[in-house]
């Protein structure tokens, strides 16, 4: 379920992705950022031995029908990155994309899971 946006892709509600931008770029494993479809929120983050496809989104309640309906608009993702404090992934997308080799995070999550070669299985300070 969108957040301000009834139209998929649920971008951010103020369409801008500055701050995570900035916020990557930082980060000591990415390389770069590439802005694939920055309208969409569409991006590859790009490490030593590999480039993730990541969509940004703002979705009130992302579950596995969101998941398959972002795939019918970008066939290939690695990640899916719910960018809103007042926003959150289901913990049945959380398994089904796992079963998948994908990851579902929220910002800071995916902050820690791109250090690990298994992403997908990241599990926050916060769940162990």
């Amino acid at each position: 379920m969108p957040t301000a946006n009834i139209d998929f892709p649920w971008m951010s509600y103020y369409g801008n992705y500055n701050s995570f931008k900035r916020k990557i770029s930082n980060h000591n494993k990415v390389i770069n950022v590439v802005e694939v479809d920055v309208a969409n929120g569409l991006f590859d983050i790009i490490q030593e031995n590999r480039t993730l496809r990541i969509f940004i989104c703002e979705c009130y309640s992302f579950g596995v029908a969101e998941y398959e309906e972002a795939l019918e608009h970008f066939e290939n993702l690695d990640a899916i990155i719910i960018n809103s404090t007042w926003c959150e992934y289901t913990p049945e997308v959380k398994e089904y994309c796992k079963e998948q080799r994908k990851g579902v995070f929220n910002l800071s999550e995916f902050f820690g899971a791109i250090n690990f070669p298994s992403f997908w299985n990241y599990v926050s300070p916060d769940e162990r």
